[in-house]
């Protein structure tokens, strides 16, 4: 295949600040042959009117609208349109770096690998950029749950959609995609930027009722799994998967911001029921990212807030991190 089709699904909802940047750097791919189709999630701002003018300039640019339901609906509807050999999913306040196509499809050519995975720039509200690496992981509890760092053939998304009405949508459908995979290559070179200071943003929230989507969504790829048929070589790596995003993340990055004590334990105790019901004699171990030092304080941290000694958990997590964003912006 000469000049293969590379699909680009853009969801969008009231990003008039950043939705021209994302296009434009689209545009600019130096690999031409792609279709950007844009779906216009029910935004209420600029947004469309600012796609709709620069759509009249490039007839590569397809415009879907529908009623507000979220990304992960937004992002099903543009599976459903796209007629790519490949695809690539881009957010509406980010942008790329204009060889990524082309970078993707020579590592393609050289590698016959099925998926790309590459690493991003964070940009902060300074404009700031810094280089972000996921490590050099290529298997479904290693090769992150995002679904923009990656350059995928399109069929590894026949019969596969993200789960409607919840939070962590990517978490509840990559990891199958990366399970999918035949030949997976992490290349590790910076071709996403991502930004990392809009407020209204998931990543940025803190509501505690919708924490526990996390299981929800790790159930979703335990049962894409057993479908498949994949469960008992993936076994080790849904482990690692529930550990570190349950646990880890869901406790160091989201039950460390809640104030009120009681809804801590509750989300503990939840946590700790199932992974004792998924992986009986569960425990915890060095499963999560970072140098000795990190590591260390990650599984510490971990293990306080395991046994409901919230304070001296917050402290050794909550200071640091302090210090450092005033240090670095980050």
């Amino acid at each position: 295949m000469n000049d293969p089709l590379v699909s680009i699904i853009v969801p969008v909802y009231n990003v008039e600040e950043y939705i021209e940047r994302c296009l434009l750097s689209i545009l600019k791919q130096t690999y031409k042959n792609f279709e950007v189709i844009v779906i216009n999630d029910g935004s209420t701002d600029c947004s469309l009117d600012i796609v709709e003018k620069i759509a009249m300039e490039d007839d590569r640019i397809s415009i879907y609208n529908k009623k507000n339901g979220g990304q992960a609906s937004a992002r099903n509807m543009g599976l459903r349109y796209m007629k790519g050999d490949y695809l690539i999913m881009v957010d509406s306040d980010d942008y790329i770096e204009e060889h990524l196509i082309e970078t993707c499809l020579k590592t393609v050519e050289e590698t016959k690998c099925d998926l790309v995975l590459f690493d991003r720039y964070n940009i902060n509200e300074k404009g700031e950029k810094k280089y972000f690496s996921a490590g050099n992981g290529i298997t479904m509890s290693d090769a992150c749950s995002t679904p923009w760092n990656k350059f995928y053939k399109a069929d590894l998304w026949n019969g596969c959609f993200f789960p409607e009405g919840f939070w962590y949508e990517d978490l509840g459908i990559v990891p199958v995609i990366i399970a999918k995979a035949k030949k997976i290559v992490n290349i590790n070179e910076p071709l996403y930027i991502y930004e990392t200071s809009r407020g209204g943003s998931q990543t940025n929230q803190v509501q505690a009722t919708k924490f526990l989507d996390v299981k929800y969504m790790l159930d979703n790829v335990y049962n894409c799994i057993v479908e498949l048929g994949l469960l008992e070589e993936s076994k080790a790596q849904l482990k690692t998967l529930y550990i570190e995003h349950l646990v880890y993340v869901t406790i160091l990055e989201k039950t460390t911001k809640i104030k009120d004590k009681k809804t801590k334990k509750y989300l503990i105790e939840e946590i700790k029921k199932c992974m004792d019901s998924k992986f009986p004699g569960w425990e915890v171990n060095n499963f999560s990212s970072g140098n000795v030092v990190t590591k260390r304080v990650k599984n510490l941290v971990i293990s306080l807030y395991l046994n409901r000694m919230f304070i001296l958990g917050d402290i050794l997590w909550k200071v640091p991190k302090r210090i450092k964003y005033k240090l670095t912006g980050f």
